[in-house]
């Protein structure tokens, strides 16, 4: 839970310096071992679905801002 509470705060930095940051979705993952199976693929279609959203959210900012 300490993740949340240092990403909040950064978040509300960056909001005040009217930096962009993707609004969604957030991730806050525990218990990362568990997604993982003997050969290091993550186990969950759905856990995979998610982090690929995650990623071309922030694909997307980048694409927004870039010259």
């Amino acid at each position: 839970m300490s993740g949340f509470g240092a990403n909040h705060h950064l978040r509300q930095s960056l909001v005040f310096l009217n930096m962009p940051i993707v609004q969604q979705p957030e991730a806050y993952i525990g218990n990362v071992s568990a997604l993982f199976d003997e050969n290091d693929k993550i186990k969950d279609d759905g856990t995979v679905q998610f982090l690929r959203s995650f990623i071309n959210a922030f694909v997307d900012l980048i694409k927004k801002y870039q010259a």
